[in-house]
Protein backbone atom coordinates (compact mmCIF):
# COMPACT_ATOMS: atom_id res chain seq x y z
CA UNK A 1 0.00 0.00 0.00
CA UNK A 2 2.79 2.39 0.80
CA UNK A 3 4.40 1.73 -2.43
CA UNK A 4 1.36 2.12 -4.27
CA UNK A 5 0.80 5.19 -2.45
CA UNK A 6 4.39 6.77 -2.81
CA UNK A 7 4.96 5.56 -6.57
CA UNK A 8 6.63 8.86 -8.43
CA UNK A 9 4.42 8.08 -11.79
CA UNK A 10 1.13 7.30 -10.60
CA UNK A 11 0.68 7.10 -7.13
CA UNK A 12 -2.33 5.50 -5.72
CA UNK A 13 -4.63 5.54 -2.53
CA UNK A 14 -6.78 2.82 -1.98
CA UNK A 15 -10.68 4.36 -1.31
CA UNK A 16 -11.67 4.31 1.99
CA UNK A 17 -13.93 0.89 2.69
CA UNK A 18 -12.25 -0.84 -0.10
CA UNK A 19 -10.50 -4.38 0.50
CA UNK A 20 -7.12 -4.85 -1.02
CA UNK A 21 -5.44 -7.70 -3.02
CA UNK A 22 -2.22 -8.72 -3.69
CA UNK A 23 -0.74 -10.72 -6.54
CA UNK A 24 2.92 -10.90 -6.91
CA UNK A 25 4.84 -12.45 -9.50
CA UNK A 26 6.88 -14.15 -9.13
CA UNK A 27 4.70 -15.60 -6.17
CA UNK A 28 5.83 -14.74 -2.82
CA UNK A 29 3.21 -16.19 -0.43
CA UNK A 30 -0.22 -16.78 0.11
CA UNK A 31 -2.53 -16.02 2.71
CA UNK A 32 -5.82 -13.99 3.38
CA UNK A 33 -6.52 -11.47 6.45
CA UNK A 34 -9.64 -8.70 7.36
CA UNK A 35 -9.58 -6.80 4.42
CA UNK A 36 -6.62 -8.29 2.10
CA UNK A 37 -5.39 -11.56 0.47
CA UNK A 38 -2.09 -11.91 -1.06
CA UNK A 39 -1.57 -14.67 -3.89
CA UNK A 40 1.15 -15.69 -5.83
CA UNK A 41 0.64 -15.53 -9.65
CA UNK A 42 0.10 -19.19 -10.33
CA UNK A 43 -2.63 -19.42 -7.20
CA UNK A 44 -5.25 -22.31 -8.60
CA UNK A 45 -8.71 -20.83 -8.06
CA UNK A 46 -9.97 -22.56 -5.14
CA UNK A 47 -6.54 -21.10 -3.11
CA UNK A 48 -7.94 -17.39 -4.53
CA UNK A 49 -11.45 -17.88 -3.00
CA UNK A 50 -10.10 -19.15 0.10
CA UNK A 51 -7.99 -16.43 0.63
CA UNK A 52 -10.59 -13.87 -0.53
CA UNK A 53 -12.62 -15.54 1.56
CA UNK A 54 -10.75 -15.05 4.67
CA UNK A 55 -10.35 -10.89 3.24
CA UNK A 56 -13.75 -11.35 3.28
CA UNK A 57 -14.37 -11.92 7.03
CA UNK A 58 -14.74 -15.83 6.71
CA UNK A 59 -12.47 -18.59 8.93
CA UNK A 60 -11.94 -21.77 8.73
CA UNK A 61 -14.65 -24.24 8.65
CA UNK A 62 -14.21 -27.66 11.17
CA UNK A 63 -16.24 -30.85 11.05
CA UNK A 64 -17.01 -32.10 14.88
CA UNK A 65 -14.29 -34.54 14.89
CA UNK A 66 -12.46 -35.12 18.69
CA UNK A 67 -9.03 -34.36 16.95
CA UNK A 68 -7.61 -32.46 13.77
CA UNK A 69 -11.11 -30.96 13.27
CA UNK A 70 -10.10 -27.79 10.90
CA UNK A 71 -10.30 -27.92 7.37
CA UNK A 72 -12.52 -31.10 8.00
CA UNK A 73 -15.50 -29.28 6.16
CA UNK A 74 -14.87 -31.11 2.04
CA UNK A 75 -17.69 -29.49 0.92
CA UNK A 76 -16.83 -26.09 1.67
CA UNK A 77 -14.11 -24.07 0.26
CA UNK A 78 -13.46 -22.11 3.43
CA UNK A 79 -11.30 -26.14 4.26
CA UNK A 80 -9.05 -25.87 1.55
CA UNK A 81 -6.79 -27.73 -0.09
CA UNK A 82 -8.91 -30.48 1.37
CA UNK A 83 -12.00 -30.18 -0.36
CA UNK A 84 -13.83 -31.84 -3.43
CA UNK A 85 -12.57 -29.43 -5.67
CA UNK A 86 -13.09 -29.48 -9.30
CA UNK A 87 -10.50 -28.90 -11.99
CA UNK A 88 -11.11 -25.62 -14.31
CA UNK A 89 -9.71 -25.39 -17.79
CA UNK A 90 -7.02 -22.63 -17.25
CA UNK A 91 -7.09 -22.25 -13.69
CA UNK A 92 -6.02 -25.16 -11.78
CA UNK A 93 -8.69 -26.97 -9.47
CA UNK A 94 -11.51 -24.47 -8.21
CA UNK A 95 -14.18 -25.31 -6.01
CA UNK A 96 -16.37 -26.28 -4.08
CA UNK A 97 -18.71 -23.06 -2.90
CA UNK A 98 -19.60 -22.04 0.55
CA UNK A 99 -21.39 -23.66 3.26
CA UNK A 100 -24.55 -21.80 4.17
CA UNK A 101 -23.08 -20.88 7.47
CA UNK A 102 -20.77 -18.63 5.24
CA UNK A 103 -23.25 -17.34 3.11
CA UNK A 104 -25.29 -16.59 5.33
CA UNK A 105 -22.53 -14.40 7.22
CA UNK A 106 -21.87 -13.13 3.87
CA UNK A 107 -25.59 -11.61 3.52
CA UNK A 108 -25.76 -13.26 0.42
CA UNK A 109 -29.53 -15.30 1.58
CA UNK A 110 -32.41 -13.56 0.71
CA UNK A 111 -34.21 -13.06 4.10
CA UNK A 112 -37.55 -14.93 2.72
CA UNK A 113 -35.15 -18.05 1.30
CA UNK A 114 -33.84 -18.49 5.50
CA UNK A 115 -36.41 -20.08 8.07
CA UNK A 116 -35.78 -20.40 11.43
CA UNK A 117 -37.07 -23.49 13.10
CA UNK A 118 -39.59 -23.29 15.73
CA UNK A 119 -39.82 -19.73 15.60
CA UNK A 120 -43.48 -19.61 14.46
CA UNK A 121 -43.96 -21.62 17.02
CA UNK A 122 -43.82 -24.88 14.83
CA UNK A 123 -42.56 -28.62 16.25
CA UNK A 124 -42.82 -30.56 13.75
CA UNK A 125 -42.59 -30.11 9.58
CA UNK A 126 -41.39 -31.48 6.99
CA UNK A 127 -38.75 -29.11 4.91
CA UNK A 128 -38.15 -28.71 1.53
CA UNK A 129 -34.54 -27.39 0.76
CA UNK A 130 -33.49 -25.94 -2.81
CA UNK A 131 -29.98 -26.85 -3.64
CA UNK A 132 -26.81 -23.47 -3.00
CA UNK A 133 -26.52 -23.44 -6.13
CA UNK A 134 -29.76 -23.28 -7.25
CA UNK A 135 -31.68 -20.59 -5.86
CA UNK A 136 -34.07 -20.35 -8.86
CA UNK A 137 -35.90 -23.37 -7.34
CA UNK A 138 -38.32 -22.93 -4.43
CA UNK A 139 -37.24 -24.39 -0.77
CA UNK A 140 -35.14 -23.35 2.27
CA UNK A 141 -31.77 -22.65 1.40
CA UNK A 142 -30.69 -22.38 4.59
CA UNK A 143 -32.29 -23.49 7.60
CA UNK A 144 -31.04 -22.74 11.59
CA UNK A 145 -32.16 -25.43 14.04
CA UNK A 146 -31.21 -23.57 17.55
CA UNK A 147 -31.71 -25.74 20.69
CA UNK A 148 -29.71 -23.46 23.25
CA UNK A 149 -31.82 -21.58 24.86
CA UNK A 150 -28.56 -19.64 26.79
CA UNK A 151 -27.08 -18.80 23.52
CA UNK A 152 -28.80 -17.85 19.93
CA UNK A 153 -25.80 -17.49 17.98
CA UNK A 154 -26.04 -21.65 18.81
CA UNK A 155 -27.25 -23.89 16.38
CA UNK A 156 -27.42 -26.67 14.19
CA UNK A 157 -27.85 -25.53 10.07
CA UNK A 158 -29.53 -27.50 6.94
CA UNK A 159 -28.37 -26.81 3.84
CA UNK A 160 -28.73 -28.87 0.43
CA UNK A 161 -25.67 -29.34 -2.14
CA UNK A 162 -26.06 -30.18 -5.55
CA UNK A 163 -23.34 -31.90 -7.70
CA UNK A 164 -22.85 -29.20 -10.28
CA UNK A 165 -21.27 -26.16 -10.73
CA UNK A 166 -18.81 -25.26 -8.55
CA UNK A 167 -19.60 -27.89 -6.70
CA UNK A 168 -19.51 -30.65 -9.40
CA UNK A 169 -16.42 -32.23 -7.46
CA UNK A 170 -18.39 -33.29 -4.00
CA UNK A 171 -19.26 -36.95 -4.77
CA UNK A 172 -23.00 -36.85 -4.53
CA UNK A 173 -25.75 -34.67 -3.88
CA UNK A 174 -25.94 -34.26 0.12
CA UNK A 175 -27.98 -32.77 2.54
CA UNK A 176 -25.72 -31.12 5.07
CA UNK A 177 -26.06 -30.60 8.74
CA UNK A 178 -23.36 -28.11 10.76
CA UNK A 179 -23.68 -26.66 14.24
CA UNK A 180 -22.59 -23.25 14.84
CA UNK A 181 -20.85 -22.77 18.25
CA UNK A 182 -18.51 -20.73 19.84
CA UNK A 183 -14.82 -21.27 19.43
CA UNK A 184 -12.76 -21.15 22.60
CA UNK A 185 -11.09 -17.55 20.71
CA UNK A 186 -14.57 -16.29 21.15
CA UNK A 187 -15.43 -16.54 17.55
CA UNK A 188 -18.54 -18.78 16.19
CA UNK A 189 -17.79 -21.29 13.41
CA UNK A 190 -19.24 -24.27 11.39
CA UNK A 191 -18.65 -27.84 13.03
CA UNK A 192 -19.94 -30.39 10.31
CA UNK A 193 -21.40 -33.54 11.73
CA UNK A 194 -19.60 -36.18 10.61
CA UNK A 195 -19.30 -40.12 11.10
CA UNK A 196 -17.00 -40.94 13.55
CA UNK A 197 -16.13 -44.05 11.57
CA UNK A 198 -15.78 -45.62 8.46
CA UNK A 199 -15.87 -43.34 5.19
CA UNK A 200 -17.01 -40.27 7.78
CA UNK A 201 -20.10 -39.41 5.76
CA UNK A 202 -21.81 -36.64 6.97
CA UNK A 203 -24.44 -37.63 9.48
CA UNK A 204 -28.22 -37.53 7.98
CA UNK A 205 -29.75 -38.16 10.84
CA UNK A 206 -29.52 -36.05 14.85
CA UNK A 207 -31.67 -36.70 17.78
CA UNK A 208 -29.69 -34.46 20.58
CA UNK A 209 -30.28 -31.59 22.44
CA UNK A 210 -34.21 -32.00 22.18
CA UNK A 211 -33.87 -31.89 18.33
CA UNK A 212 -34.70 -34.99 16.20
CA UNK A 213 -33.40 -34.26 12.18
CA UNK A 214 -34.20 -36.78 9.53
CA UNK A 215 -32.88 -36.48 5.91
CA UNK A 216 -35.56 -37.93 3.55
CA UNK A 217 -34.92 -40.44 0.72
CA UNK A 218 -34.86 -38.19 -2.65
CA UNK A 219 -38.36 -38.91 -4.21
CA UNK A 220 -39.76 -37.75 -7.76
CA UNK A 221 -42.11 -35.92 -5.36
CA UNK A 222 -39.66 -33.28 -5.30
CA UNK A 223 -37.29 -31.66 -8.41
CA UNK A 224 -34.02 -32.56 -9.01
CA UNK A 225 -32.76 -29.72 -7.43
CA UNK A 226 -34.58 -29.75 -3.99
CA UNK A 227 -34.12 -32.39 -0.77
CA UNK A 228 -36.70 -32.72 1.97
CA UNK A 229 -35.78 -32.99 5.80
CA UNK A 230 -37.92 -33.93 8.82
CA UNK A 231 -37.38 -31.79 12.24
CA UNK A 232 -38.81 -31.79 15.62
CA UNK A 233 -38.14 -29.77 18.20
CA UNK A 234 -39.77 -28.77 21.81
CA UNK A 235 -37.74 -25.46 21.62
CA UNK A 236 -41.24 -23.64 20.98
CA UNK A 237 -42.18 -24.08 24.42
CA UNK A 238 -38.89 -23.78 26.21
CA UNK A 239 -38.06 -20.15 28.40
CA UNK A 240 -36.64 -17.01 27.43
CA UNK A 241 -33.41 -16.25 29.74
CA UNK A 242 -34.17 -15.17 32.83
CA UNK A 243 -37.36 -17.81 33.10
CA UNK A 244 -38.39 -21.09 33.99
CA UNK A 245 -41.36 -23.32 33.64
CA UNK A 246 -43.51 -22.94 36.85
CA UNK A 247 -44.71 -26.20 36.96
CA UNK A 248 -47.79 -25.96 39.49
CA UNK A 249 -48.91 -28.73 38.13
CA UNK A 250 -48.08 -31.47 35.73
CA UNK A 251 -47.73 -29.94 32.17
CA UNK A 252 -47.15 -26.44 33.41
CA UNK A 253 -44.94 -24.78 31.11
CA UNK A 254 -45.89 -21.06 31.86
CA UNK A 255 -42.67 -19.25 31.88
CA UNK A 256 -42.11 -17.67 35.14
CA UNK A 257 -39.57 -15.73 37.30
CA UNK A 258 -36.88 -18.59 39.23
CA UNK A 259 -38.95 -17.36 42.82
CA UNK A 260 -42.35 -17.91 41.35
CA UNK A 261 -41.36 -21.25 40.57
CA UNK A 262 -40.03 -21.77 44.26
CA UNK A 263 -42.95 -19.88 45.71
CA UNK A 264 -45.66 -22.88 43.37
CA UNK A 265 -43.55 -25.29 45.09
CA UNK A 266 -43.88 -24.28 48.31
CA UNK A 267 -47.74 -23.72 47.79
CA UNK A 268 -48.22 -26.97 46.53
CA UNK A 269 -46.57 -28.43 49.38
CA UNK A 270 -48.85 -26.98 52.02
CA UNK A 271 -51.82 -27.27 50.22
CA UNK A 272 -53.63 -29.82 52.17
CA UNK A 273 -53.23 -27.48 55.02
CA UNK A 274 -54.93 -24.84 53.61
CA UNK A 275 -57.73 -26.80 52.73
CA UNK A 276 -60.61 -26.38 56.09
CA UNK A 277 -60.94 -29.91 57.00
CA UNK A 278 -64.72 -29.55 57.46
CA UNK A 279 -65.28 -28.66 53.90
CA UNK A 280 -67.37 -25.75 52.97
CA UNK A 281 -69.62 -23.85 49.97
CA UNK A 282 -66.85 -25.29 47.48
CA UNK A 283 -66.77 -28.45 48.40
CA UNK A 284 -63.75 -30.37 49.82
CA UNK A 285 -60.98 -27.98 48.08
CA UNK A 286 -62.81 -25.06 49.94
CA UNK A 287 -59.66 -23.02 51.30
CA UNK A 288 -59.30 -21.97 55.08
CA UNK A 289 -59.97 -18.23 55.45
CA UNK A 290 -57.42 -15.73 54.03
CA UNK A 291 -56.56 -18.28 51.15
CA UNK A 292 -57.94 -18.34 47.90
CA UNK A 293 -57.86 -21.08 44.72
CA UNK A 294 -54.78 -20.27 42.96
CA UNK A 295 -56.39 -21.26 39.31
CA UNK A 296 -53.06 -21.02 37.07
CA UNK A 297 -56.02 -23.17 35.01
CA UNK A 298 -59.38 -23.63 35.85
CA UNK A 299 -59.14 -27.19 37.90
CA UNK A 300 -55.56 -25.40 40.17
CA UNK A 301 -57.37 -25.38 43.74
CA UNK A 302 -54.53 -25.06 45.27
CA UNK A 303 -54.68 -22.40 47.97
CA UNK A 304 -52.72 -19.83 47.74
CA UNK A 305 -52.71 -16.31 49.49
CA UNK A 306 -54.56 -13.69 46.65
CA UNK A 307 -51.29 -11.89 45.68
CA UNK A 308 -49.93 -14.83 44.30
CA UNK A 309 -53.67 -15.97 42.24
CA UNK A 310 -53.04 -12.71 41.19
CA UNK A 311 -49.31 -13.63 40.14
CA UNK A 312 -50.27 -16.64 38.12
CA UNK A 313 -52.94 -14.86 36.33
CA UNK A 314 -50.09 -12.49 35.38
CA UNK A 315 -48.00 -14.52 34.04
CA UNK A 316 -50.72 -16.97 32.59
CA UNK A 317 -51.10 -13.43 30.71
CA UNK A 318 -47.80 -12.90 29.96
CA UNK A 319 -46.87 -16.32 28.78
CA UNK A 320 -46.46 -16.13 24.99
CA UNK A 321 -44.28 -13.42 25.58
CA UNK A 322 -41.88 -15.23 27.75
CA UNK A 323 -40.93 -18.52 25.32
CA UNK A 324 -39.82 -19.59 22.23
CA UNK A 325 -36.18 -18.52 21.62
CA UNK A 326 -36.36 -19.04 18.73
CA UNK A 327 -38.47 -16.12 18.03
CA UNK A 328 -34.83 -14.31 18.44
CA UNK A 329 -32.40 -16.34 16.89
CA UNK A 330 -31.47 -14.03 14.06
CA UNK A 331 -28.29 -15.70 12.75
CA UNK A 332 -24.45 -14.11 12.40
CA UNK A 333 -25.41 -10.77 11.34
CA UNK A 334 -27.56 -10.24 14.51
CA UNK A 335 -27.63 -6.35 15.34
CA UNK A 336 -26.14 -4.96 18.40
CA UNK A 337 -29.21 -3.03 20.91
CA UNK A 338 -30.12 0.20 19.38
CA UNK A 339 -29.72 -1.17 15.61
CA UNK A 340 -31.88 -3.09 13.19
CA UNK A 341 -31.53 -3.79 9.38
CA UNK A 342 -31.48 -1.61 7.01
CA UNK A 343 -33.20 -3.63 4.04
CA UNK A 344 -32.69 -1.57 0.96
CA UNK A 345 -33.40 -4.65 -0.20
CA UNK A 346 -34.16 -8.37 0.27
CA UNK A 347 -29.99 -8.85 1.23
CA UNK A 348 -29.58 -6.06 2.64
CA UNK A 349 -28.29 -6.69 6.61
CA UNK A 350 -26.27 -3.81 7.14
CA UNK A 351 -26.85 -2.41 10.95
CA UNK A 352 -28.70 1.28 10.79
CA UNK A 353 -30.72 2.90 13.40
CA UNK A 354 -34.50 2.28 13.28
CA UNK A 355 -34.76 6.34 11.59
CA UNK A 356 -32.35 5.02 8.93
CA UNK A 357 -34.07 1.70 7.93
CA UNK A 358 -37.60 4.31 8.36
CA UNK A 359 -36.01 6.79 5.68
CA UNK A 360 -34.45 3.77 3.68
CA UNK A 361 -37.87 2.47 3.31
CA UNK A 362 -39.62 6.04 2.38
CA UNK A 363 -36.56 5.86 -0.16
CA UNK A 364 -37.82 2.46 -1.72
CA UNK A 365 -41.68 3.47 -1.55
CA UNK A 366 -40.98 7.08 -4.04
CA UNK A 367 -38.10 5.49 -5.72
CA UNK A 368 -40.54 5.50 -8.94
CA UNK A 369 -41.36 9.21 -8.65
CA UNK A 370 -37.59 10.46 -8.48
CA UNK A 371 -36.41 9.14 -11.60
CA UNK A 372 -36.36 11.03 -14.82
CA UNK A 373 -39.37 10.30 -16.66
CA UNK A 374 -37.29 10.88 -20.01
CA UNK A 375 -34.70 9.00 -18.94
CA UNK A 376 -31.11 10.35 -19.18
CA UNK A 377 -27.69 10.12 -19.74
CA UNK A 378 -27.64 6.83 -17.01
CA UNK A 379 -30.49 5.54 -18.76
CA UNK A 380 -33.95 4.74 -17.02
CA UNK A 381 -32.46 4.81 -13.83
CA UNK A 382 -31.41 8.50 -14.65
CA UNK A 383 -32.57 10.87 -10.94
CA UNK A 384 -34.19 13.86 -11.43
CA UNK A 385 -32.68 17.08 -10.27
CA UNK A 386 -31.25 17.46 -6.93
CA UNK A 387 -31.70 13.41 -6.48
CA UNK A 388 -28.48 11.04 -6.84
CA UNK A 389 -27.97 6.84 -6.80
CA UNK A 390 -27.96 5.44 -3.01
CA UNK A 391 -25.42 2.81 -3.99
CA UNK A 392 -26.41 1.26 -0.95
CA UNK A 393 -24.56 -2.09 -2.66
CA UNK A 394 -23.68 -2.30 -5.96
CA UNK A 395 -27.00 -1.65 -8.83
CA UNK A 396 -28.59 0.29 -6.24
CA UNK A 397 -30.18 3.03 -8.46
CA UNK A 398 -32.70 4.19 -5.92
CA UNK A 399 -32.74 7.93 -6.00
CA UNK A 400 -32.11 9.82 -2.18
CA UNK A 401 -30.50 12.79 -1.56
CA UNK A 402 -26.70 13.46 -1.58
CA UNK A 403 -26.77 13.30 2.13
CA UNK A 404 -29.14 9.80 2.07
CA UNK A 405 -26.05 8.62 -0.15
CA UNK A 406 -23.37 9.56 2.58
CA UNK A 407 -25.76 8.21 5.49
CA UNK A 408 -25.69 4.67 3.21
CA UNK A 409 -22.19 5.19 2.68
CA UNK A 410 -21.43 5.68 6.47
CA UNK A 411 -23.52 2.83 7.59
CA UNK A 412 -21.84 0.54 4.99
CA UNK A 413 -18.49 1.45 6.67
CA UNK A 414 -19.38 0.48 9.99
CA UNK A 415 -21.31 -2.00 9.37
CA UNK A 416 -18.95 -5.03 10.97
CA UNK A 417 -18.32 -2.49 14.30
CA UNK A 418 -22.11 -3.14 14.67
CA UNK A 419 -22.75 -6.54 14.81
CA UNK A 420 -23.54 -8.82 17.96
CA UNK A 421 -20.62 -11.56 17.41
CA UNK A 422 -17.19 -11.46 15.35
Amino acid sequence: MAAARNDPVSPYTVPQGHLIAAITSPGVDLYGGVGRAFFPDNVDIGGLGHEAGHGLGLHHSFSDAPTSAEYDDPWDVMSYANVFARPSPEFGNGGPGLNGYHVDRMGWFPRHRIRTFSADGISYATLTLAALNHPEVPGNLHVRVPFDPADPFHYFTLEFRKRDGWDSGIPADIVLIHEVKRHSDGRYLSFLLRERSGSRAPVQSLNRDGVVIQVNPRSAAIGPNQAQVTVQSAYASRCLIGYVWREAFSGDKVCVAVATRTQARADNAAAASRRNPGGGPYGPDTCRQGYVWREAIPSDHVCVTPAVRTQAQQDNSQAANRRNPARFVYGPNTCKQGYVWREADASDWVCVTSQIRTQTRQDNAAAASRRNPGGGPYGPDTCRQGYVWREAFPGDHVCVTVAARTQAATDNREAPNRLMIP
